[in-house]
């Protein structure tokens, strides 16, 4: 766990932001190249890039404070330098990223297709990030795998974090704070990087080629990580909101695969017939 990784006086780096931001540019690149590829002009996705990633960055900060109000104070949550929800960054992106795509004219299903394949490889890095920040923690557990997070004090003695070791010695009161690691938990955000690395090679290597309507990438994407995080959600032990017995997330999750699938036959029909006529034209 390493959340700052070196300071300049009293400016710091952490690894969360830089983490963040190379997967802000891998998924940058990713997205070109298959702009690129589709035929899309490259200076306007460029600007479909940075707006729909600013109004994304936006609705994960704003989850974030729903789903921890009164927990903390809203300007705290609002200005800590992590504290980003994944699915208030979609919920909030794809209404930008689709009044861009009908601005500029181009085919929705196309353009969501070329996220869709960006997305899970700047989600890699994110998650990255969050182990090593110790936030998105996981739950007790005995396996292999399984990691202990150090205690972390300042300078005056008083334990700051990290976050897992903080949360089982003042909320589970499993710790006296004299012990120099907390209990093994789950790795779950090396789940959830690897899970999402693991989507992205199959969109990229594979799906791009065998995909039979445009969106089909976009809606394969949604279901694929929804049902991960909604299985990865059981293991997590951060509080996080939620209502009988499941998690914020994990009702999103619900509803993204049912709006997924619901999506998939008309969407499938609706392409079929424009590129028929397409190809009659």
């Amino acid at each position: 766990m390493y959340p700052t990784l070196f300071k300049i006086g009293n400016f710091e780096v952490g690894s969360f932001g830089l983490m963040v931001a190379i997967g802000f540019f891998s998924a940058y690149w990713v997205g070109m190249n298959e702009a690129r590829r589709k035929g899309l002009p490259e200076d306007k996705f460029a600007n479909f890039i940075i707006i729909t990633l600013l109004s994304g960055l936006l609705g994960a900060k704003l989850l974030h404070v729903y789903v921890y109000l009164g927990k903390d104070s809203i300007s705290h949550l609002f200005f800590s330098r992590s504290g980003l929800v994944f699915y208030g960054g979609l919920i909030t992106g794809i209404p930008a990223g689709y009044w861009l795509t009908r601005r500029y004219e181009w085919n929705p299903g196309t353009v969501a297709d070329v996220a869709a394949v960006a997305i899970p490889l700047g989600h890699f890095f994110g998650r990255l990030g969050c182990f090593l920040n110790g936030c998105c923690f996981g739950s007790q557990c005995t396996l292999p795998w399984a990691i202990r997070f150090p205690r972390i004090v300042d300078g005056e003695g008083y334990i700051v974090g990290s976050e897992p070791y903080a949360f089982q010695k003042s909320v589970e009161d499993l710790l006296k704070g004299t012990e120099p690691y907390s209990l093994p938990i789950h790795p779950t955000q090396l789940y959830e990087a690897f899970g999402s690395l693991a989507v992205f090679l199959f969109l990229y290597f594979y799906l791009t080629k065998k995909a039979s309507f445009r969106g089909q990438l976009a809606l394969v994407y949604l279901i694929l990580y929804s049902m991960m995080r909604f299985l990865i959600e059981f293991f997590r032990a951060d509080p996080r909101g939620g209502w009988s017995g499941l998690s914020t997330s994990q009702w999103i999750s619900i509803l993204m695969v049912i709006m997924a699938f619901s999506f998939w036959k008309s969407l499938k029909t609706y392409e079929n017939k424009n590129r028929s006529k397409e190809d009659s034209a």
